[in-house]
């Protein structure tokens, strides 16, 4: 199994479509020296696009002008997918791309997302660009990160809650890396033949915190809260094991307690942790190390 073609050349295919935008053609050729890409590749990344695009001749592509249909639906269509807007529209047909510019400007629906993290834009762009050539070339990658040097076989970049992180295995085991606290990398010229499990794995689960070794956490939820649980996934592989007029219990799945914890604390007082009992033990014992500190401090 491959990385799907949305993940691998994400970045090439926006900054192909802001040059059609803004000189109307491209040249294959160029594309190939630009982002020192085979052929090969330039023609997968064109196919992506082609909805919007068609060939010219000489190697020159252009957008296509003409109006988009149900089964073309344009630059708006390539950049949904890119962002995964089904999760907010999962009816998109040709009527929703119509409406899409007078629903913007009418200002009737707003999405908001958190705010992106503060780093500089440069940085963000650089390293994406870096992990992107090195993911593609499968090579090693030696980073520093929180002082700590790392060798790391690269699989994927992730936004999650606008944060990004870099996916990646050290010494055969999943981790995942926040990009705003890598303070060096060097990509190395020795390659890795990627782990086609590893490579399954971080398709099926969309998330940063993606592991091959998960633990499962019981919660129970008071009654007087329950809906917000209900209407939508707020813990990670979240499923209700039982309900009552009490309230309901759940079950989830994490690959670390830093990915869970964050979670539970945001419910105080409404959520139990139920099993597994270490996990319990711990929160308990945060909670209580934090007033200890609270009462203390003048």
């Amino acid at each position: 199994m491959t990385i799907p073609t949305r993940s691998r050349s994400a970045e090439r295919l926006v900054d192909i479509l802001l040059e059609l935008h803004l000189h109307g053609v491209v040249n294959r050729q160029a594309l190939m020296h630009k982002f020192n890409i085979t052929e090969r590749t330039v023609y997968r990344d064109l196919n992506a696009l082609s909805p919007i695009v068609e060939y010219t001749g000489d190697g020159q592509y252009r957008l296509i002008h003409a109006p988009q249909g149900h089964a073309g639906q344009g630059l708006h269509h390539v950049i949904a997918n890119f962002l995964n807007v089904d999760d907010y529209f999962p009816e998109k047909g040709g009527d929703f791309w119509e409406k899409l510019e007078a629903r913007a400007e009418e200002n009737h629906i707003m999405i908001l997302g958190g705010d992106a993290e503060r780093k500089e834009k440069w940085d963000i762009h650089a390293q994406l660009a870096a992990f992107e050539k090195a993911i593609k070339s499968q090579q090693v990658c030696q980073i520093l990160y929180k002082g700590k040097t790392r060798q790391l076989n690269p699989y994927k970049v992730i936004n999650k809650k606008n944060i990004w992180y870099l996916q990646a295995t050290e010494n055969g085991r999943l981790k995942s890396f926040s990009l705003s606290l890598i303070q060096w990398l060097d990509i190395r010229s020795e390659t890795f033949t990627p782990d086609n499990d590893t490579l399954e794995l971080l398709e099926k689960n969309p998330d940063p915190w993606v592991s091959e070794e998960t633990f499962e956490v019981d919660v129970l939820i008071p009654a007087a809260i329950a809906h917000y649980f209900k209407r939508r996934d707020l813990l990670p592989g979240q499923e209700v094991l039982a309900e009552d007029k009490h309230g309901i219990t759940l079950r989830c799945h994490a690959a670390h307690e830093n990915q869970i914890l964050p979670l539970l604390f945001y419910w105080l007082p409404n959520i139990q942790v139920l099993e597994p009992a270490w996990l319990r033990q711990k929160f308990v014992a945060t909670l209580e190390t934090y007033l200890a500190e609270v009462e203390c401090s003048p």
